[in-house]
C-alpha cells in the first residue's frame, strides 16, 4: 500500500501551466527590465524577452508534468490573448496622439488586464500580479510629475518577482 503522503504529492497540480508562465514572465520581466535600462535599444530587449519567454514557456512541457490543463484552463489562455490584442489594438487607435508615456502605462494596463483572466490558467499569482499591474499602470497615470521610468522598472520587477515565484515555489504558494 502507498502511503498517503505519497499519494498526494502524485496527485495533479490545480494549475499545471503554472511554471511554464512563471518562465515566460521571468524572461520578460527581465526583458523589460534591460530596455528600461538602455532605452536606446529597449525594442530588441522587448522582444528578446517575449521571445525567450515563448521558448522557455514552451520548453516547461520537458519538466516533470504537474497534470493535463482542462478546457477551460486552456480557453481561458487563448481567450486571454484574444482580449489582449484586441485592447492594444484599441489602446493604439484611442490613443494615436497621446504622449509616449499614456501610450505606454495603457498599453501596460491592458497587458495586466489581461494576467487577471490568465489567472484561470496559471493559479490565483497569475491574477494577482495583474491587479498588481493594472494598479502600477493607473497609479503611473495619475502621478505624472515621477518618471515613467519608475513605473516601467516596477513593472518589469512585477513581472519577474512574480515569474521566480511561480516557477520556483508553486507547491506552496498555489491553491484552489
Amino acid at each position: 500500500m502507498i502511503p498517503l503522503s505519497i499519494t498526494l504529492a502524485i496527485e495533479p497540480h490545480p494549475y499545471p501551466l503554472i511554471r511554464g508562465g512563471g518562465l515566460f514572465l521571468i524572461f520578460v520581466g527581465l526583458g523589460f527590465l534591460l530596455g528600461w535600462t538602455f532605452p536606446k535599444v529597449w525594442i530588441p530587449f522587448a522582444i528578446g524577452g517575449g521571445a525567450t519567454g515563448l521558448t522557455a514557456s514552451g520548453l516547461s512541457a520537458l519538466l516533470p508534468s504537474l497534470g493535463t490543463p482542462s478546457f477551460i484552463q486552456i480557453a481561458a489562455l487563448v481567450f486571454s490573448f484574444i482580449v489582449e490584442l484586441g485592447l492594444i489594438a484599441l489602446v493604439l487607435t484611442r490613443y494615436k496622439t497621446a504622449d509616449q508615456r499614456t501610450q505606454i502605462l495603457m498599453i501596460l494596463l491592458v497587458v495586466g488586464l489581461h494576467f487577471i483572466i490568465m489567472g484561470v490558467a496559471h493559479g490565483p499569482l497569475m491574477a494577482l500580479l495583474g491587479v498588481v499591474s493594472v494598479a502600477n499602470a493607473l497609479l503611473g497615470l495619475r502621478a505624472k510629475a515621477l518618471p515613467i521610468w519608475a513605473f516601467g522598472v516596477a513593472d518589469g520587477l512585477l513581472k519577474f518577482g512574480f515569474g521566480l515565484v511561480m516557477l520556483l515555489l508553486y507547491p506552496a504558494l498555489t491553491f484552489t
